[in-house]
């Protein structure tokens, strides 16, 4: 059965974990540091359920590679470039007004972020600040993020654990897919690549974000380019062998989220005296209609 369908026949959820407003997908529109930096050039891609992130970095400069056959006919110097793109699935916890993520099953074998998020969001834009003030990013809920609202964890793959997952909102999904085997080292990929370790174990992780095309997710951007353009494999799936789990084929996973149809509105709350003034000001802001209304808190 295709996934989708099983969300309509079989709706189930664990319970939210994070705020109602942080779900859906978001596209990264820039981060600043406290040394004034800024880059609003990575492509940036997050995808919130009720208790899994899926995330996707894949820098501006990545060297155009379509002239290849595939990763094994990239130079050292490529390769080391394609390292550096970031991508994973991670269970999400709250609790203060802050976001935590752990347990990444992630293309870098370190955390490059280890700070929880503090996180506020007006209308279709989420702001989050590192609490240590070193960096803020500017995140843009994205249309299409109403519809089905799914989360699954890989628990293992023909038999033997694998972790990874799948998080779709809407028109837009993750999958991320971990290694079969630990690295030896959990240094930066790039230099992993330069000291000459196998690229084929270096790449065996992969995170891709796939936009919906038709009745197919279409494969727009991923940590390993080679993949792009591919459709993810939504058919197969069918009840598992616990309660919150179903299998697809040789994969089983956790269900963490799988609804057929959750709505996301790009409008939040605010105090009545603001929604007066906004009210009051309509006619004098330049602005473009979102077709929704904010909430009096």
């Amino acid at each position: 059965m295709n996934l989708l369908d099983l969300a309509k026949v079989a709706p189930q959820a664990m319970p939210l974990k994070v705020p109602a407003w942080t779900l859906g997908c978001f596209h990264r529109r820039s981060i600043t540091y406290a040394n004034g930096a800024e880059d609003a050039s990575t492509r940036v891609i997050w995808i919130q359920t009720h208790g899994l992130t899926g995330d996707l970095r894949v820098p501006a400069e990545r060297p155009d590679v379509s002239h290849r056959a595939g990763l094994a006919e990239c130079s050292l110097d490529e390769l080391a470039a394609l390292a550096h793109a970031e991508g994973g699935i991670a269970d999400t916890g709250w609790a203060d007004g802050r976001m935590d993520w752990s347990n990444w099953a992630a293309v870098q074998p370190y955390d490059k972020w280890p700070e929880p998020g503090e996180l506020r969001r007006v209308g279709g834009c989420l702001m989050e600040f590192a609490p240590s003030g070193v960096y803020v990013e500017d995140w843009r809920l994205q249309p299409g993020s109403a519809g089905p609202l799914i989360g699954l964890r890989l628990l293992e793959e023909a038999g033997a654990p694998r972790d990874g997952g799948l998080v779709i909102a809407g028109d837009h999904a993750i999958l991320a897919l971990g290694r079969t085997a630990d690295l030896a080292t959990d240094a930066p990929l790039p230099a992993q690549v330069l000291a000459g370790v196998d690229p084929g174990a270096l790449f065996g992780a992969e995170a891709r974000y796939a936009v919906k095309d038709g009745d197919r997710y279409v494969t727009r951007l991923a940590t390993n380019p080679f993949l792009e353009g591919q459709a993810l494999d939504l058919e197969g799936f069918t009840a598992g062998p616990e309660p919150g789990q179903v299998r697809q084929g040789a994969r089983l996973w956790r269900i963490d989220t799988l609804l057929p149809d959750r709505q996301q509105p790009p409008a939040t709350d605010a105090d009545p005296e603001g929604l007066a003034w906004l009210e009051r000001e309509a006619d004098r802001l330049p602005h473009s209609s979102a077709g929704s209304s904010p909430r009096r808190r």
